[in-house]
């Protein structure tokens, strides 16, 4: 997958290129010729460098899971019908990209990059890849959806997100932070003063939070390598932690309890024992292939990476 909007740019310069030396031919220039043909060495060198970024990026995260004992899925697509809000559920082509899957301070967690075809504004034949770093912690209880943005010019499109705009009583958290619900009330329950406290550390400033699906996630323009993860981590980790206990209790109370994802596994030894981590073999992230939160042992066995087919 080459950058965001990169694909586009090559394209548009190697048709460049080529109606250049179609030109050039047709015309007899020579100076036109040689125009084209720089034009379409520089599409081609392009193309390498990005092919090389995108290869050094997959291999960093490999090196990391042979590392840490967490399992790694060069590409699949087993969060795209999990997540229904923005990045999730836009554009065509969705797919997760180096999906990391592990545990970390005692959650079990993920990171990917999302990435999907949107069209170009006003040019139905075309699209541009869009990429979105995401980081999440998984929760033992399928919470409604909660927006925490920054609160500045960019993140302004969040209206587009819906909900409603909820201020907490806390000066500096409003300047900093935009909060999006559907449920008030809910709202100031998660957004509690612990949870503003947590808020303000310098390491989710600038991110986009949410709450969703059983998770608590940040997820960011681009594609971000693992030199950041354990920032990310400790960040997701950490808001997690602060979801108050009632909130928990009430709606485990109303059935929407998950089981428990942080709870010790079970399985083949070489499937739980930490770091015994070799080629193709479970390392302690499970395989949810009908979505029900329950890991399929026996899918992973047989190699299948998931419901979408995806595997190692």
């Amino acid at each position: 997958m080459l950058r965001h909007g990169a694909r586009n740019v090559l394209a548009s310069v190697a048709g460049v290129a080529g109606l250049l030396a179609v030109l050039a031919l047709g015309l007899g220039s020579g100076a036109l010729f040689v125009v084209g043909l720089l034009c379409g060495a520089a599409a081609g060198l392009w193309a390498l460098w990005e092919w090389r970024e995108a290869r050094a990026h997959g291999d960093e995260h490999e090196r990391f899971a042979l590392e840490h004992g967490w399992d790694h899925l060069d590409r699949g697509a087993p969060y795209s019908l999990r997540f229904a809000r923005f990045p999730f559920g836009a554009g065509s082509h969705q797919h997760q990209e180096h999906i990391l899957r592990g545990t970390y301070g005692g959650m079990r967690c993920a990171t990917f990059t999302h990435a999907f075809e949107d069209r170009v504004a006003g040019r139905d034949d075309r699209t541009t890849p869009q990429l979105f770093q995401v980081t999440l912690a998984e929760l033992p209880v399928n919470l409604p959806w909660l927006e925490i943005v920054p609160e500045n010019a960019w993140h302004h499109a969040a209206q587009a997100l819906g909900g409603m705009d909820v201020e907490v009583e806390s000066h500096a958290f409003n300047q900093r932070w935009r909060v999006r619900a559907a449920d008030r009330r809910y709202a100031h329950d998660v957004v509690d003063p612990r949870m503003i406290e947590r808020l303000l550390d310098f390491d989710v400033e600038g991110c986009s939070i949410r709450i969703e699906g059983g998770a608590v996630m940040l997820w960011q323009p681009g594609r971000d390598g693992v030199g950041s993860l354990a920032k990310r981590l400790g960040a997701v980790t950490g808001i997690a932690r602060r979801i108050p206990d009632h909130v928990l209790r009430s709606y485990t109370d109303q059935g929407l309890g998950r089981p428990d994802p942080n709870a010790p596994l079970s399985g083949p030894s070489w499937a739980v024992t930490p770091g015994a981590l070799t080629s193709r073999r479970y390392t302690g992230v499970g395989v949810d292939a009908d979505g029900d939160g329950i890991e399929d042992w026996e899918q992973r066995r047989n190699g299948d990476g998931g419901a979408d087919g995806a595997s190692r």
